[in-house]
């Protein structure tokens, strides 16, 4: 069993950007393996801090699935809080059955760099403007992308310790370097919103650590990187897509031009605000939210641009229209609390946990920032690279937490 849990441990993340729905070889077959605990019960050890992570995974599930089924949301929106309800198994059986470490963080690194290559073939040899990887479209791309970097990275402490540390390194920071090029080539600027409080974290943790001759190092390889893809290539993406965001900004303040992207989302969270007042506490569900658009659209009190966008490319506003402040309260205690319980552990972390500490902090601390310009939760891709790392993290932090 512990060798299952590792392979799917593995494809989970490996897999996750270089096939398209790669993440779910991993995720079903972890669900899958599940079941074995159905007759074979192993002792759990299970402490108050899990039941709180159960807890929030169900009581996100269990929020928006009442909420849909009062508002007669078609049955495909279920999809989306069943992945939390599914991922309480796996949680339940990787504590049971800790997956290899080295499954882990081979397996976040080889997907950044399968991911890149995937979305540098499609920039350079197939000319497509905007790189989706095998995503559903380039925003989740860049995100998912950035995210396997930036976990990569977490590992490094946990590398030092290894029989070929010097391997594990490279292909570590290779991971790190691929996300953040999937990251650029997809053009998602919302994502690279994480960077400067991830090199934050990194820097509080090398202090902390005492290593403080790793800091400059840290903060000049991701400034150096930055630096020659955003000013010394050519034509750079992200040179590029800066200026556009600023035009498309000064263009909505001086003319109310909601045709570009960035005066899109802001018509979107206006409309989200404007109807979530109709119905505060339970919103209005997927159907009315639609409904609401369309008629605000033939008052005229909308542009009709945003009609054909099912959600209000913001975590926040959708939760807050179709679902009210139950739901937004809801999403925060789905976000936050996971977030504490890795910070706490992170505060009172080893060498052998801050690792796993790290990463949690660091997952937790991207999705809430990738739902300021996007709706990250609307698709399986989005839900399932929270859920599922939060449950393959906790787990092998816990148990270097009894190693120690």
């Amino acid at each position: 069993m512990l060798g299952l849990t590792s392979v799917c441990v593995f494809l989970f993340s490996a897999l996750a950007l270089a096939v398209s729905s790669g993440y779910s070889f991993g995720a079903g077959g972890l669900l899958l393996a599940s079941m074995y605990l159905l007759w074979k019960r192993p002792r759990l050890d299970l402490q108050r801090r899990e039941y709180l992570l159960i807890a929030t995974l169900l009581l996100y599930f269990g929020v928006y699935a009442a909420n849909m089924l009062y508002h007669g949301d078609p049955l495909r929106e279920f999809d989306m809080p069943v992945r939390a309800l599914l991922a309480v198994p796996v949680l339940l059986l990787l504590m049971a059955y800790p997956p290899r470490a080295a499954a882990w963080w081979s397996g976040v690194s080889i997907g950044a760099i399968a991911g890149a290559a995937l979305g540098l073939w499609q920039f350079l040899a197939l000319h497509i403007e905007r790189p989706e990887g095998s995503a559903s479209n380039a925003i989740h791309y860049g995100n998912v992308s950035i995210l396997l970097g930036m976990l990569s990275l977490c590992g490094l402490g946990w590398a030092r310790r290894q029989r070929y540390a010097m391997a594990w390194t490279i292909l570590l920071i290779a991971g790190a370097v691929a996300g953040i090029i999937g990251s650029i080539i997809s053009g998602s600027r919302g994502g690279w919103l994480v960077l400067p409080l991830c090199v934050c974290l990194f820097a509080s943790q090398c202090i902390k650590a005492r290593r403080k001759h790793l800091l400059p190092a840290i903060l000049a390889a991701f400034i150096a990187l930055a630096a020659v893809v955003a000013y010394a290539l050519p034509e750079s993406l992200v040179r590029e897509r800066v200026e556009v965001a600023v035009d498309d900004v000064q263009k909505f303040n001086q003319t109310d031009n909601v045709t570009t992207s960035i005066g899109q989302r802001i018509e979107m969270w206006r409309t989200a605000l404007i109807l979530s007042r109709e119905h505060i506490w339970i919103g209005l569900g997927r159907t009315g939210y639609l409904a609401g658009k369309q008629r605000l659209a033939d008052e005229g009190k909308m542009d009709k641009t945003i009609l054909a966008h099912t959600n209000a490319h913001n975590d926040y506003f959708d939760a807050l229209v179709k679902r009210g402040l139950t739901g937004l309260a809801t999403l925060l205690a789905f976000f936050f609390l996971p977030l504490v319980l890795f910070a706490r552990a992170l505060c009172h972390s080893n060498s052998n946990t801050r690792p796993y500490a790290l990463a949690g902090v660091v997952l937790y601390s991207c999705y809430p920032i990738f739902g300021l310009t996007t709706s990250s939760l609307t698709l399986n891709i989005g839900i399932i690279m929270l859920v599922f790392p939060l449950v393959i993290l906790w787990p092998l932090l816990r148990q270097h937490e009894r190693a120690a």
